[in-house]
């Protein structure tokens, strides 16, 4: 390919479409293409930096939960890493409205992901929706624990390949997910989860500080709030987690995920105030729907 004037000419690669994503259609900064056409530039160095945050939002039934705190919490994580952009929330809902529109998809997972630079991209695209089997929310699921501590943990950051490798990590010992472990042993989160712990009807989670506020871990501590359970912030010690009645992971894909196994050691048995939670906010997520 030759350009006038001796310039050389940009080269670009295809967002190839995985095994994960559906429909036919995309966003590149709200205009709808085909997901075939979507395509970075190769020398883009902000995108091969990681200078980028992500959201990842459900779909039921066409109705997207939570859709204006996801995009907000999109804003938040590009103010704390200084990434500027143009977007508007009204405009990020309206084109994804019409991209499910587009698509006609019932369910689905939509992922944004917001690229910095000089001109910043965003991509908004629809994935399969991941379903855990019912007896691994009737039976809880095993997750093993991972020193770690992630930096900006209030970003959803592209900034990914410890987690991800920490999570294959877990996958290979048939786990969920791996608790991240903090300097003095205290649990964090799940490398793509929040983490809970219950006694009684009282919740005990992370500082919201030290994690990432996810969007599932807000909406589980309102309904919890309003059906009669206390929820306190504090420090949760890997060595005291059995003093506990039991244990969850909050995420958009799994909702609450009650924890049956940590690092071989179980849980007598799944807290019943825990499953009473469970079904009053799967109830609450139904009623939006």
């Amino acid at each position: 390919m030759h350009c006038r004037d001796g310039a050389v000419p940009r080269l670009y690669m295809h967002m190839f479409i995985h095994h994960n994503m559906i429909g036919t259609y995309c966003l590149l900064n709200n205009k709808i293409i085909k997901a075939t056409d979507a395509m970075i530039p190769i020398d883009h160095i902000e995108f091969t930096y990681g200078f980028g945050v992500y959201e990842n939002l459900r779909m039921r039934n066409f109705k997207i939960a939570h859709v204006d705190e996801h995009i907000k919490r999109l804003f938040e994580s590009a103010d704390l890493i200084h990434l500027i952009h143009h977007f508007d929330i009204k405009e990020i809902i309206d084109a994804t409205l019409k991209l499910v529109e587009k698509n006609n998809i019932e369910n689905a997972n939509i992922k944004m992901i917001l690229v910095g630079g000089e001109n910043p991209l965003l991509y908004t695209f629809m994935l399969a929706p991941k379903y855990l089997e019912k007896k691994e929310y009737r039976d809880g699921v095993k997750v093993i624990s991972y020193h770690h501590e992630r930096f900006l943990p209030q970003v959803k950051s592209l900034n990914m390949l410890p987690s991800y490798i920490i999570y294959k990590l877990a996958q290979k010992q048939n786990a969920y997910d791996a608790l991240l472990i903090d300097r003095n042993g205290n649990i964090s989160e799940g490398t793509r989860s929040n983490f809970f712990a219950i006694k009684n009807t009282t919740l005990y989670t992370p500082p919201r500080e030290k994690v990432l506020n996810g969007i599932t871990r807000r909406t589980v501590i309102k309904c919890a709030q309003k059906n009669n359970f206390e929820v306190s912030e504090q420090e949760i010690p890997l060595e005291t987690i059995f003093e506990y009645d039991g244990a969850f992971l909050t995420n958009t894909s799994g909702k609450i995920v009650p924890i049956r196994t940590i690092d071989g050691t179980s849980f007598e048995k799944i807290s019943l105030k825990l499953m009473e939670l469970k079904k009053l906010y799967d109830a609450h997520l139904s009623k939006e729907a």
